[in-house]
């Protein structure tokens, strides 16, 4: 009798610790579960663009948006050519609220991606890719833990990408009619120092801002506004500020901050010194130009009309305030 009375005893226990070992064992598998999830939900999402890599192979290239975290929050839009401009067919992606870690270069790609490019926006950044074909190549895009990747079918992977490079346009195919859009030609002339003002340029083709501040003063080179834009057109926004005053070192620092008004007059960006510009002021009167640009593209959705583009530029050094408008008409 004693002895069966320890072996119940014994084996009570042993129940016991079987249970508390299952019950810990599975409480820790639970636990180990849910901050798996957890960790999973509570992805950092981007906020910064470190560089873009690409990696070429025969069949595709792949293009690594490097960031510090995961790229959600984007907008994919496809454009076609634009002959005026001398633009290709090209998909963008706005990465919204995010910026630079610092300048990245342009990009150069493989057979069917000509370029990446990218620029800052007033909510954030856009990335350009352009394609090297009569037609916009296939892709398509992953988010990552890092970043995003795009992917681009190359010739190898694609038949109708090999047919492009081949053959070209189609023979005896219509010529794209486009028509030509209103542009506006000045030749600005810089202030002296301490009497602020501010240039807008609107440009399908922001390379010729750049051109004409390099330019010699003798060679009469003009800065052509454009005027008018279609859907889907990248427009291109440069400040060219001057009359800038130095501090007792001889260095300047000013800021700019940018509006666009829609056909009502209500805001659609409001981008409040977006651009700051500091360094060596100039010893004779002189143009610099705010950086970043600034992209725009209005789409089919926006309503025709005129809009305003607001620039104000603030010199830090004597308070100065100098404000300017231009007009640009949307066409459909």
């Amino acid at each position: 009798m004693g002895e069966r009375m320890k072996l119940a005893r014994v084996l009570l226990v042993l129940l016991v610790l079987f249970l508390n070992v299952t019950a810990l064992t599975e409480a820790g598998e639970s636990n180990s579960g849910r901050l798996r999830t957890k960790s999973a939900a509570t992805q950092a999402e981007a906020t910064v663009l470190f560089d873009i890599e690409i990696e070429r192979a025969a069949e595709e290239t792949k293009v690594y948006l490097k960031a510090d975290g995961a790229i959600k929050a984007y907008r994919e839009v496809k454009l076609k050519k634009n002959i005026p401009a001398h633009r290709p067919d090209r998909m963008y992606l706005d990465l919204k609220d995010m910026h630079l870690a610092g300048p990245i270069p342009v990009k150069m790609g493989g057979a069917a991606l000509a370029r990446v490019r990218n620029a800052r926006r007033p909510d954030g950044l856009r990335v350009v890719f352009d394609s090297n074909l009569d037609r916009l190549f296939n892709y398509t895009i992953n988010e990552q833990s890092d970043g995003l990747l795009v992917t681009i079918r190359e010739a190898s992977g694609d038949p109708a990408v090999i047919a492009d490079l081949e053959q070209g346009a189609e023979p005896g195919a219509e010529p794209e009619k486009v028509t030509a859009p209103e542009v506006l030609t000045i030749q600005p002339e810089p202030k002296a120092a301490g009497d602020l003002g501010l240039v807008i340029v609107t440009t399908d083709r922001p390379e010729q801002t750049q051109e004409w501040l390099d330019s010699s003063p003798d060679s009469m080179l003009s800065l052509h506004i454009l005027k008018t834009a279609k859907p889907d057109q990248e427009i291109n926004i440069s400040f060219l500020v001057t009359g800038v005053t130095s501090d007792r070192n001889g260095d300047y620092a000013v800021v700019a901050s940018f509006v666009l008004l829609d056909p009502s007059g209500r805001p659609m960006f409001n981008k409040r010194r977006f651009a700051k510009m500091s360094g060596r002021a100039p010893a004779s009167p002189a143009f610099i130009m705010a950086e970043p640009g600034l992209d725009i593209i209005l789409g089919e959705s926006d309503p025709v009309g005129e809009y305003t583009i607001i620039g104000i530029v603030e010199d830090l050094i004597n308070y100065k305030m100098s404000r300017t408008s231009l007009k640009l008409t949307l066409e459909k």
